[in-house]
């Protein structure tokens, strides 16, 4: 991990400060400060602000904060909970999840995530299967398999037909991705709301003071709210505790993938689904695709645990289930 010197107008590199006593703004992609900033009441104008900057064309005028944690049809169904979610005045579903470290399958993750908001739409009324316009907003420091192809910072997913792409099965329901490290402008080069808000996004924690360039362009209250200094020994212990969890977890990851680099084979995610589609053509069965991607998963879990990775670190890189590694 690299380590970040003194003020900066312009960082170099997106990473955590493993330095507290360094820390001037919190990091925005850490979810704590995320949601400190953009899911608490009284802060629904910097909440507008945001999704202004990513989805332009839906002209929010007003938002109100809804409930964040969603449960299943049956009480065996798996909760989740979103860092933020907001109604517009007009009805409309915005859910906002920030992730910071890169997980498997993240794109049909955010695809899992919009079947709670669907399921409320139909329970709540009598308006049948008519759905109210849901965004399901990524905001992520990763690129998203399947976008790598695009230097597009924001993309915009939905239901279109195959052979006219014109013509979409639904125009209620949209994935919308912000990935971070695509976003390449200095500081002097912003030149619109949506440059500095993502800017922010990226690069707040690295910063020991305001530049200059945000002078007078309606942040205030951001960089107010994000003053690791201005909060109450609560808060930074809370944000802290958080904020070490992501390092320690990036920290894990990275000396996993060293040592599978250096055991000679990688960490599996795009090679186990190349192996698994290969071998699913050769036997001309859709069976054949998902066991060549488990059995590639389950060779390298065994490579990593022979190497003395922690199973929960095996379990995030492979997708193998925690009560499958204890048995290897």
């Amino acid at each position: 991990m690299k380590k970040f010197g003194k003020e900066v107008s312009a960082p170099v590199a997106a990473v955590i400060n493993p330095n507290d006593e360094d820390i001037r703004f919190i990091d925005l992609r850490v979810d704590v400060a995320f949601k400190r900033v953009f899911g608490t009441p009284g802060n629904e104008e910097l909440l507008k602000m945001l999704i202004d900057s990513i989805l332009p064309d839906l002209h929010v005028s007003t938002l109100t904060l809804g409930n964040q944690e969603n449960m299943g049809d049956s009480p065996d169904d798996k909760k989740t909970v979103f860092d933020i979610r907001a109604t517009t005045e007009d009805g409309e579903t915005v859910v906002i999840e920030m992730q910071l470290a890169e997980k498997k399958d993240f794109n049909d993750r955010l695809v899992y995530y919009s079947t709670y908001p669907i399921r409320e739409q139909v329970r709540s009324g009598d308006r049948k299967y008519r759905l109210t316009p849901l965004y399901i907003i990524a905001i992520m420091d990763f690129s998203l398999d399947g976008a790598r192809t695009t230097d597009s910072v924001i993309n915009s997913f939905c239901i279109r037909n195959d052979s006219d792409i014109s013509k979409t099965l639904t125009d209620n329901v949209h994935y919308v991705t912000v990935e971070l490290p695509k976003f390449k402008k200095g500081v002097s080069d912003l030149n619109s709301l949506a440059d500095r808000m993502i800017w922010l996004l990226r690069y707040m924690g690295s910063l020991k003071s305001v530049p200059e360039e945000f002078s007078g362009k309606g942040l205030e209250k951001l960089f107010e709210i994000s003053n690791f200094t201005a909060m109450t020994y609560e808060e930074q212990m809370d944000y802290l505790a958080k904020f070490h969890a992501e390092l320690d977890r990036a920290a894990e990851l990275e000396a996993a993938i060293d040592k599978g680099n250096k055991l000679g084979f990688t960490v599996g995610r795009e090679e186990g689904r190349k192996e698994g589609l290969k071998e699913g053509r050769e036997e001309g069965r859709e069976e054949g695709r998902e066991e060549g991607r488990e059995e590639k998963a389950i060779e390298d879990a065994t490579k990593f645990k022979a190497a003395g990775v922690s199973l929960d670190i095996i379990s995030q890189c492979t997708g193998v289930p925690m009560d499958i590694l204890e048995n290897l």
